[in-house]
C-alpha cells in the first residue's frame, strides 16, 4: 500500500485561539458554544493544563505531575496505514516525573461521536479492504477484539490509538485519550462507557480517570472530563468560504455601493484575518443606513467617494486596538466597546441603537481645497445638509469618518486631527 506524504512537523505558534479556524475540517465548526471553539479558548486562555482536566489527572500516581510542555489544536496523526490521518482536537505534550507523557483530548458539547464500526465499514465510499485493514491495525494498537468492536463509536478507537502512536514518536511511555465534555448533561458518556468497557478499562465515571492498560509497551489511561460551559448561545452567520463571502459583498446597500467595497482592511489583509460580520444581517441594515441617508446624497452633491476604512469585524478590530495600545505604528482603532454601532456594523450601542461608520476621502473637494482648515468647507455642508451622527477629519486628504445611527438623539458632534484641531461647531 503506498504511503501517503509525511505529515508537517515545522509549526508555527498561534497568537490567539482564531488562528485554528483555518485548520478545522469547516470553518463553521467555530461557533460559540461548540467544543472547536470551547476547547481553543480552554487551553488557550489557561496557557497550561485547565483545571478541570488537572483535577482528573491528579487521582493518577503518574499524570498527577503533569505540567504542560506543548499543546498543539487539531493535530493530525499518521495512523500508520497510508489512509487519511486522524485530527485530533488538541494533542498535549507534558512533562512527568519519569518523563513525558500524551493527552490526547476529544472535545465534546452536544456532537456525538460520529458512526459506530459498523456503520462506518458499510459506507461505500472508500474502499472496504482498506477499512478492514485499518481496523485491524488499531484493533492491534489498542489491544481490541475485533469481533466485539461494531457497536463501538469508531472516532474513539482512532482518537485512542492517535494516543498511543504520538506517546511512541515522542519516545514517551505514557498516554491518555480525554474526552473534555463541555456539555452539561454529559451528551454520550454512554459512548464513551462501552468504548471503556471492550477495551478493558472496565467502569470510568465521568470525572474520573482509568487504571492503566499496557498497549505495545505504552501505558494508556482514559479518562471523561466534565467542564461544562453556561449557554444559550448564539450562533454566529460569519461568512467563512468563498461562495457565502461572495454573496455577501454581492448585497446592494444603496444605488451606487455594494457590501464588498465596505469590507477591505489593511489590517485583516495582512494579518490574515476574515473581516466579515457574524450577524450578516445586521451589517447590512445598518450599513444601508450609513449609505442611503449620507454616502449617496454626499457623492451626488460632491462626486465619487473613496471609501477607506468601513466595516470591522470585532476580531479585527480587537486586533488593531490592541496593537495601538502597543503602540505599533499604522494602528488606529478604538476599543470594541466605542466601535459598536460604528466601525463594527454588526454590534448594536450601548442603548440597543443599530449604527455604521465610514472613513472616506471626497477626491474632488480635496483638490480644489487644500488651504489649511479648508476642510471645514465640507464639514460645515455635511452638517447643514446630512444627518449625520458625528464626523471625525484627518489631514491627508482630509479623510474623514462619517457616521450615521437610528437614534435620533445622537450627538452629531464634528472633530479633527486636522488643524484647528478638536472640535469644532460651525
Amino acid at each position: 500500500m503506498s504511503r501517503i506524504v509525511s505529515l508537517p512537523r515545522v509549526h508555527v505558534p498561534i497568537k490567539r485561539p482564531e488562528d485554528v479556524i483555518p485548520h478545522l475540517g469547516s470553518p463553521t465548526h467555530w461557533q460559540p458554544g461548540r467544543s472547536a471553539k470551547c476547547v481553543a479558548d480552554s487551553w488557550f486562555g489557561a496557557n497550561e493544563i485547565p483545571s478541570s482536566i488537572a483535577a482528573v489527572l491528579s487521582a493518577d500516581p503518574v499524570f498527577q505531575s503533569a505540567r504542560l510542555i506543548d499543546a498543539f489544536l487539531e493535530r493530525s496523526v499518521d495512523l500508520g496505514d497510508g489512509a487519511t490521518p486522524s485530527q485530533t482536537d488538541l494533542m498535549a505534550i507534558v512533562g512527568l516525573e519519569s518523563g513525558l507523557g500524551v493527552l490526547a483530548v476529544e472535545a465534546k458539547v452536544d456532537e456525538p461521536f460520529g458512526p459506530t464500526v459498523d456503520e462506518w465499514l458499510a459506507d461505500t465510499s472508500r474502499e472496504s479492504s482498506q477499512k478492514i485493514a485499518r481496523l485491524r491495525s488499531l484493533c492491534a494498537i489498542l489491544g481490541l477484539d475485533e469481533a466485539a468492536t461494531g457497536t463501538l463509536r469508531y472516532q474513539l478507537l482512532h482518537r485512542t490509538a492517535s494516543a498511543i502512536l504520538e506517546a511512541r514518536r515522542y519516545r514517551a511511555e505514557h498516554a491518555a485519550m480525554l474526552v473534555q465534555s463541555f456539555c452539561p448533561k454529559g451528551s454520550w458518556h454512554k459512548d464513551f462507557a462501552a468504548f471503556a468497557g471492550a477495551a478493558g478499562f472496565g467502569d470510568v465515571p465521568v470525572g474520573s480517570i482509568s487504571r492503566s492498560k499496557d498497549c505495545g509497551g505504552i501505558s494508556l489511561r482514559i479518562a471523561w472530563v466534565s467542564d461544562p460551559v453556561k449557554g444559550p448561545f448564539t450562533r454566529l452567520n460569519t461568512p467563512r468560504s468563498v461562495v457565502s463571502l461572495t454573496e455577501l459583498g454581492r448585497q446592494r446597500l444603496s444605488k451606487s455601493f455594494f457590501m464588498r467595497e465596505m469590507l477591505y482592511s489593511e489590517v485583516a489583509a495582512i494579518h490574515g484575518m476574515n473581516n466579515a460580520p457574524d450577524d450578516p444581517e445586521l451589517a447590512l441594515a445598518a450599513g444601508r443606513g450609513l449609505c442611503e441617508n449620507l454616502l449617496e446624497p454626499l457623492q451626488d452633491h460632491w462626486g465619487r467617494l473613496a471609501i477607506r476604512s468601513a466595516y470591522r469585524s470585532s476580531e479585527v478590530n480587537g486586533f488593531c486596538n490592541e496593537m495601538q495600545r502597543a503602540k505599533k505604528a499604522g494602528y488606529t482603532c478604538a476599543s470594541n466597546e466605542a466601535n459598536h454601532a460604528a466601525h463594527i456594523w454588526d454590534r448594536r450601542d450601548a442603548n440597543g441603537f443599530m449604527g455604521a461608520t465610514a472613513c472616506i476621502v471626497v477626491p474632488r473637494f480635496w483638490e480644489a481645497h487644500q488651504q489649511p482648515g479648508d476642510w471645514r468647507l465640507l464639514a460645515g455642508w455635511i452638517h447643514e445638509h446630512l444627518p449625520h451622527a458625528g464626523l471625525y477629519f484627518f489631514p491627508t486628504y482630509w479623510a474623514f469618518n462619517i457616521s450615521w445611527s437610528e437614534n435620533p438623539s445622537a450627538p452629531r458632534t464634528i472633530h479633527s486631527y486636522a488643524e484647528p484641531r478638536g472640535e469644532w461647531k460651525p
